[in-house]
């Protein structure tokens, strides 16, 4: 910038006589003037002439700059009337009502604008310090800018207090604006007083800078400026913004040791925040606090906030505050979704009260039940201490009386892993489904196949026996007198052939009868019926063909009825999986009973599992059967086809290889030692096998 040369020399003066001294008077002062102009930034030279403009003004263009000075307004009832006209559209009429409003407003701006400029001093910086507790960031610069030009003030601390506290607004405001107008103080010579840091604090509350904040604390230690409460409450919000929530709760925790009282709207924020977070337990603590304090006005948005982040987190102790103290009250209702995390905590954590009041609450709605709240419910009395078993089988009778469908083996999972790790309640549990039947209770199947299943896992087919041969006992009077012959499905007979498989030896003569029971009761059978079948004869010729001795020279006649045994038990496990396959009408003219056959089904195209697969396929091997390749030929192909492609790909090159070992074993030939090689006794048809 190109300095003024003043001519205050004398030599000067002599050699240049046309300079007069009122020339050289007037520059000394305009260049005095502008040395001492003030540090803001803000303020410029037009500042006077664009305030005047705006007074004059009539356009509607400047309504928002006169904004600053909007500090009277004008009573309706001195405002002019509305003359009426007649009636127009309404698109109109909308048009009309905004340009009078706007004429109104401007015309109340133009008076509010010429009041302001006609008040003293002392009254524009009140009007300052309002605009700036207000946030109004650009109205509070452009009056600073009023008062510097046209009043004559210097650049002072008061000035500088208000311009930085209106940056607390959250669209105009900014960290980065405090920290200009804090170097334009060092620049002219101002040192930041108490209510310069503290106006510093509010704005870094709103607009978080943790370098800013650190400075000013640390310079209010080495002036030994007392930090206030509400300054206290100001760096608080600002931890709490940055996400340094220990920092902000030690804060809070030294204002509650020194007595102060915490303001409601802090504690709100971390409440809210500390949600936000993940951060239930102190968010909790921080409620249970003012809970236990006696604290009325507390906002039903923040406990909603609270229970819903509790439940969802399963956070029983912040769950049950909520809901015993608001919601039972009647304070909050809330959805659904929140009701059901309620109960999922609930049952996590035993406690039945609280599961009992969600589902009243629910009843009250007319919300209707899905099995997963009776779940939840089972869950509930078995995490309890010490378990309900009888409330918790009683839950099942109770979606028996619901118009829902019976319970699936999902709804019974919780009550089997309890069983299962108590067996001795096993029979207690069947004496409890006794007595609840006594009592003109509606027992589901699913309760039977519960302690079935309990059974079968002990390996006590006997008792599984038992419970089968009373399920008659437990079928409803509605349901005798319909043509059902039985009560049982086909998940009991899937589980007593499970049995039948785990016993020692297995049986095959008890699953042999339960085929018979399932085809006279028709019931129709699974793919899951077929599979335990084939393994209960896969097992039980294993087991028969290893009891006959290895290292004879001459094999006696039990020998030989056992080998027979065995290769008859294996003749049927592939009989039932050519079944399982495929049915023709010719199967039925077999001299052995097909199980697919007399069901009256035909081409069912369903596939063991994997793993039976491989038992079947080998053991057949190890006989020497050529079979066993037309069983892993129909493997592949099945995996080739669907439903199976990744398990064959991950295991199926494992299963051709434990084939050819057993089959090489067997004294059957060598078939190739790279896997996937088809060796020459391979039959492709397995309908002919």
């Amino acid at each position: 910038m190109r300095t003024a040369k003043l001519a205050i020399d004398p030599l000067w003066q002599c050699l240049c006589p046309s300079w007069t001294q009122a020339t050289t008077t007037q520059r000394v002062v305009a260049s005095f003037t502008q040395r001492r102009r003030p540090a803001l930034r803000c303020l410029n030279e037009g500042a006077t002439a664009r305030l005047q403009r705006r007074a004059n003004s009539t356009s509607s263009e400047s309504i928002t700059a006169q904004a600053a000075f909007r500090t009277y307004a004008v009573p309706d009832s001195t405002r002019p009337p509305v003359e009426k006209k007649k009636k127009l559209s309404d698109e109109q009429a909308d048009a009309r009502r905004r340009r009078e409003s706007a004429a109104r407003l401007h015309q109340t701006n133009q008076e509010a604008t010429q009041a302001l400029l006609k008040q003293p001093t002392p009254y524009l910086y009140t009007r300052l310090r309002t605009l700036a507790f207000g946030g109004k960031t650009k109205e509070c610069r452009e009056l600073a800018e009023y008062i510097i030009k046209e009043r004559r003030e210097k650049p002072n601390t008061q000035l500088y207090n208000a311009l930085i506290l209106s940056n607390t607004s959250h669209d105009n405001g900014g960290a980065w604006r405090v920290s200009e107008y804090l170097d334009e103080m060092r620049e002219a010579g101002l040192q930041p007083d108490t209510g310069t840091c503290h106006a510093v604090l509010k704005v870094l509350a709103v607009h978080p800078d943790h370098l800013l904040r650190a400075d000013v604390l640390e310079y209010m230690r080495t002036r030994w400026y007392q930090l206030n409460e509400e300054g206290a409450h100001d760096v608080a919000a600002g931890l709490l913004r940055e996400g340094l929530f220990e920092q902000a709760m030690q804060r809070i925790d030294g204002l509650l040791r020194s007595g102060v009282q915490v303001q409601a709207w802090l504690l709100d924020m971390a409440v809210y925040m500390l949600c936000t977070a993940g951060e239930v337990e102190e968010a909790f603590r921080i409620m249970r606090q003012r809970y236990d304090a006696g604290e009325l006005n507390i906002s039903r948005t923040i406990w909603y906030t609270l229970l819903d982040t509790g439940s969802s987190h399963r956070h029983h102790a912040s769950t049950a505050l909520v809901w015993n103290g608001q919601v039972n009250t009647s304070y909050l209702n809330p959805a659904s979704g929140v009701c059901l995390n309620v109960l999922t905590t609930a049952a996590q954590a035993g406690d039945a009260v609280l599961a009992t009041d969600v589902f009243t609450h629910l009843s009250k709605r007319g919300t209707s039940f899905t099995p997963i709240h009776y779940q939840l419910l089972i869950d509930c009395y078995l995490a309890a201490d010490p378990p309900d078993h009888k409330r918790a089988l009683s839950i099942l009778t109770i979606m028996a009386l619901e118009k829902m469908a019976d319970p699936s083996p999902a709804e019974t999972r919780s009550l089997y892993l309890h069983l299962r790790s108590n067996p001795s309640l096993v029979a207690e549990a069947f004496a409890m489904l006794r007595n609840l039947r006594a009592e003109d209770r509606k027992v589901p199947i699913a309760a039977l196949n519960l302690v079935i299943e309990c059974y079968v896992e002990q390996r006590n087919l006997m008792e599984a026996m038992n419970v089968y041969k009373l399920i008659h006992t437990f079928v409803p009077a509605a349901t005798a007198t319909t043509a059902r012959k039985t009560y049982a499905n086909i998940e009991t007979f899937n589980l007593l052939l499970r049995g039948c498989r785990l016993a020692d030896p297995p049986d095959e003569a008890l699953a042999s009868f339960l085929v018979s029971e399932l085809l006279a009761l028709r019931v129709k059978p699974t793919a899951l019926t077929y599979d335990r079948l084939i393994l209960v004869f896969v097992q039980a010729g294993a087991h028969a063909l290893e009891r006959i001795p290895q290292a004879t020279d001459d094999t006696g006649p039990a020998e030989a009825a056992q080998r027979k045994k065995g290769l008859e038990l294996l003749d049927w496990a592939f009989r039932h999986f050519v079944d399982m396959q495929a049915v023709s009408d010719t199967a039925s003219n077999s001299n052995t009973t097909s199980t697919a056959a007399d069901t009256g089904r035909s081409n069912l195209g369903w596939m063991p599992r994997l793993g039976t697969v491989e038992r079947l396929a080998v053991q057949l091997a190890r006989v020497g059967d050529g079979r066993c390749w037309d069983v892993l030929q129909a493997g592949e192909d099945q995996g080739a086809k669907g439903g199976m492609e990744r398990a064959w790909e991950a295991k199926g090159k494992w299963v051709r290889r434990n084939v050819e070992e057993a089959w090489s074993g067997a004294g059957g030939g060598e078939v190739g030692v790279v896997v996937g090689e088809r060796p020459e006794a391979w039959r492709a048809d397995v309908a002919g096998a």
